[in-house]
């Protein structure tokens, strides 16, 4: 048993190591477990480097936080966007378009478009010109699929910038 000096608990040899590890002190030990301590040393550890994003990582992806796919919902329907990568802002007058940046849009109960085309202003798509991220909808009961899509400061569409959510109201 080993006891501490300052507190005065008395310590097993190995609650003592394990204590002495986690604070960062060294501790010698002779064979049979038999020893002597040592005054702990200055933690002497370096921190390894944090590895950088590799330009593959950082590509710009959007996502549904809410509603998760295949979820059962009731409605209104609560919807969360996600954005890495790319810069959310709301549209400008006069239209501007900024490399890197744009604001969503969704499109109820329908498919994705294409890169380049530009999302129409009329149902079934919802513009979040203001930059939002967030709706609440009302849905009819059943199966239901949404697109989020990015649209760039004149509403087209870019390229894998888009992403389907399904869920079920009930």
């Amino acid at each position: 048993m080993h006891r501490n000096e300052y507190t005065g608990v008395s310590y097993s040899s190995t609650h003592f190591i394990l204590v002495m590890l986690i604070t960062g002190g060294v501790i010698t030990t002779m064979a049979c477990g038999g020893g002597e301590e040592t005054a702990p040393e200055p933690d002497t550890m370096v921190e390894e480097p944090v590895a950088e994003e590799s330009p593959m990582d950082a590509s710009p992806r959007v996502s549904f936080l809410a509603p998760e796919e295949g979820s059962t919902v009731s409605s209104p329907v609560h919807f969360m966007f996600g954005a890495e990568n790319f810069v959310i802002e709301p549209v400008t007058d006069p239209l501007t378009i900024r490399q890197g940046a744009g604001h969503h849009h969704i499109g109820i109960d329908t498919d994705c478009l294409p890169a380049g085309e530009v999302i129409p202003q009329a149902a079934p798509w919802v513009h979040f010109g203001t930059g939002s991220d967030m709706i609440d909808m009302q849905f009819e009961p059943g199966p239901h699929r949404v697109c989020l899509q990015i649209g760039d400061g004149e509403h087209r569409t870019i390229e894998g910038l888009n992403a389907m959510v399904s869920f079920t109201v009930e």
